[in-house]
């Protein structure tokens, strides 16, 4: 699980004279490094962190579900369907032994079952107050809300985004964004866009301003730029 660590110095915005500041560059725990101001970009090892992500079994973060050695082709072909890189499958996925697709939310997995047997999604641990949150800029004032964890991973590709795995927004989570964000995005999938307004009006007296999206499509199965296109009509 990829998290933000701290800021420093851009090498390509000071060779151009900017970044006086030193704090363009934000650094996160897999060691990849990102530019907002100017794109630079380093990338994490991805074998050693899945490597590192499997240790961690003994310090307790699989308690729920018990992680493969090997990333099944089913789990992969999944989330490569919506456009998912490496970087954000194996920072944020596990494969189970039993033949689940785990989304590591740290205090909380969310799987979906690939056995042809039983319900189709199972959550295990304490979703509601440790939603995570997925920063594009944390000087951004804004954050939208998704349903589901690969819809808000794609959505902070260019927006700050969390999901949370239903169509309802608890107030918990509400007065917790409201204390980081200015501007609400609520975007949920197709079928529950009716419930944006609900939850669109319990929302609007904690920010400056909330934005409801509609969309044919659910947020994930879209590209970069119609997210983007979607965010800034709105």
């Amino acid at each position: 699980m990829s998290h933000f660590i701290k800021h420093e110095r851009c090498p390509k915005c000071s060779a151009m004279g900017q970044d006086r500041s030193g704090n363009n560059l934000a650094v996160y725990s897999d060691s990849h490094k990102h530019c907002f101001a100017c794109g630079y970009y380093v990338r994490g090892d991805i074998v050693e962190k899945y490597k590192q992500s499997l240790i961690k079994k003994e310090e307790n973060v699989y308690s729920f579900f018990n992680p493969s050695r090997m990333f099944n082709s089913k789990g992969l072909v999944y989330l490569k369907k919506y456009g998912l890189t490496d970087d954000e499958i194996y920072s944020n996925y596990f494969w189970d032994e039993k033949g689940y697709l785990v989304f590591n939310g740290g205090a909380y997995q969310n799987a979906r079952n690939f056995t042809g047997l039983g319900v189709k999604y199972i959550s295990r641990g304490l979703i509601r107050g440790n939603e995570k949150i997925f920063l594009h800029n944390a000087q951004n004032q804004c954050i939208v809300v998704a349903e589901d964890a690969i819809s808000a991973i794609k959505i902070s590709r260019t927006c700050n985004s969390v999901p949370i795995h239903n169509s309802i927004i608890p107030l918990e989570l509400i007065l917790r964004l409201s204390r980081q964000f200015k501007t609400l995005f609520i975007w949920l999938d197709r079928d529950k866009a009716k419930d944006s307004f609900k939850e669109a009006k319990k929302a609007e007296i904690y920010f400056d301003k909330v934005n409801i999206i509609w969309s044919e499509k659910d947020p994930k199965e879209y590209s970069d730029i119609e997210i983007k296109n979607y965010l800034e009509k709105d």
